[in-house]
């Protein structure tokens, strides 16, 4: 693992995390595509053979990851909303929807799955992720990811809003059971408001909800 230059920037801490287990071929999956920096990365660890499904509901963020995916001469694909037009070719399926509708598109085994929370950079700050959805595409993330596999979260308690999912969120981690997962937080405890990052790995196969959770109760919103 590539350990970042700068020790408090999480987001290359999620990307060191993940990379260490992706390998050509794999599945990975981006719930919150943003300005495709995420996507990018992911594609770098699966290629060329693998596959990147990159979620987002706001056009302007599909095209700016479209956009970046291109300048790198990424094989992408055309968004979609309807998971019988995705397409089972390599390469980035850009996918016009909610995350909490993952499980409808998630047609094998993910090998990592990675969201970086809040509001698309530049773009309406009023249209961020919600602890409602954002807890879905969770539950759903962790019930799609392969033995072995990491669910990677980062979140940030800065906006409004962000302290509470941020709370639910790291509940959520909280109480994955340990039996069957390994959970991981990096935080810097020494600054207010920055992000954090939560890792996630399977220890076993999936085994239905009571795999996910200690308490059956969890999720359920």
């Amino acid at each position: 693992m590539v350990v970042p230059s700068t020790l408090i920037r999480i987001t290359p801490w999620s990307h060191a995390l993940l990379a260490s287990i992706l390998a050509p071929g794999d599945l990975a999956v981006d719930l919150t595509a943003g300005r495709g920096v995420d996507s990018l990365f992911l594609w770098q660890q699966v290629a060329p053979g693998g596959k990147v499904l990159a979620f987002d509901i706001q056009r302007a963020a599909l095209t700016q990851t479209e956009e970046r995916l291109r300048q790198s001469a990424v094989p992408v694909h055309s968004p979609v909303s309807d998971p019988a037009a995705l397409t089972a070719a390599p390469g980035v399926a850009l996918v016009a929807a909610c995350h909490s509708r993952l499980a409808e598109f998630l047609q094998t085994p993910a090998r990592v799955v990675i969201a970086n929370l809040g509001y698309l950079p530049g773009g309406d700050r009023s249209v961020l992720t919600r602890p409602g959805t954002t807890l879905a595409a969770l539950h759903q993330a962790a019930e799609g990811l392969a033995t072995g596999g990491r669910l990677a979260v980062v979140v940030y308690p800065g906006h409004p809003g962000g302290a509470t999912e941020t709370a639910e969120v790291t509940s959520w981690f909280a109480v994955l059971d340990s039996r069957r997962w390994e959970v991981l937080q990096l935080a810097v405890p020494n600054r207010q408001r920055v992000p954090l990052l939560l890792v996630a790995q399977r220890r076993d196969s999936p085994r239905g909800r009571a795999a996910v959770c200690e308490r059956a109760e969890v999720g359920d919103g």
